[in-house]
């Protein structure tokens, strides 16, 4: 699908996210609602992020979700916002707005395998300068931004070599090829598949908005229901199921205060 620009359809969208009785927002992190960056620890939220999040989340009908494939506790560190849900780990585990999280089933088998693979990788990849290997506790992911191209494409045939070995041994694990990262994940683990049960459960006629960067973003696009809002932030580099497309962080920023501006004016209008 060729995305239309977000700025040229922007008008009749605010005014239909404005008039539906209920809107769930689910928002990326890294490459979305933060600059990619060297390393994980340093990619930080653009300034006034927390407080939009916090304003919408307090909108009646309107929740928010962050959906990432970082663990909760690490992406709450980056961005507490009371009130909204957290994905972790692509859907492995699901944070609700009271506080609590829930894990997936499959996170007792990927604790038992994990720790393996882990020393699996560090030898293959010891001598590697710049690559960084991230343990999510429920994931593995090595990030190759700062490594050579060189290092980078042998980081990549490790990474996959690794996890065919473990596959053929019955682990049932998943590639993910990201922004200059490959990780090792859970088979179960799909962003998609999360947050299509969480709008059932809030509510299955709400308008669902979703905004990514990357490729798991993809399952969502593609799973949500047709008349949902989404949009692929960055440069379109390859196929993208999402019907809009804005350039970076700044404008999803500006899209998400038009949404609150927009959802003010008709609440107090209606």
């Amino acid at each position: 699908m060729n995305p239309r620009r977000l700025h040229d359809a922007e008008v009749i969208l605010l005014q239909r996210l404005a008039a539906a009785e209920r809107v769930f927002c689910f928002l990326d992190y890294d490459g979305t609602l933060s600059p990619l960056a060297p390393t994980p620890d340093s990619a930080a939220p653009l300034a006034g992020t927390a407080a939009l999040l916090r304003e919408l989340a307090a909108l009646p009908g309107f929740a928010v979700a962050l959906v990432t494939g970082r663990m909760i506790a690490d992406l709450r560190r980056l961005l507490d916002v009371p009130g909204i849900y957290y994905v972790g780990i692509h859907g492995l585990e699901i944070g609700l707005p009271n506080g609590t999280v829930e894990l997936s089933e499959s996170v007792a088998v990927m604790r038992t395998v994990l720790p393996a693979i882990r020393r699996h990788l560090e030898q293959a990849l010891a001598n590697r300068p710049g690559v960084l290997i991230e343990d999510k506790g429920l994931a593995l992911a090595c990030h190759y931004r700062l490594a050579s191209r060189a290092d980078g494409a042998i980081t990549r045939d490790a990474v996959t070599a690794i996890a065919q070995e473990y596959r053929r041994r019955g682990a049932r694990i998943s590639l993910m090829h990201g922004h200059e990262v490959i990780e090792i994940r859970s088979a179960f683990a799909n962003k998609g598949k999360t947050v299509c049960r969480l709008l059932a459960t809030y509510s299955p006629s709400a308008l669902a908005v979703y905004i990514g960067d990357d490729r798991t973003d993809e399952d969502a696009f593609k799973l949500l229901p047709p008349e949902s809002v989404t949009i692929r932030v960055g440069p379109l580099l390859t196929r993208t199921a999402a019907r809009y497309h804005v350039e970076g962080p700044d404008e999803v920023l500006q899209f998400l205060r038009a949404i609150m501006v927009c959802r003010r004016g008709w609440r107090r209008s209606a």
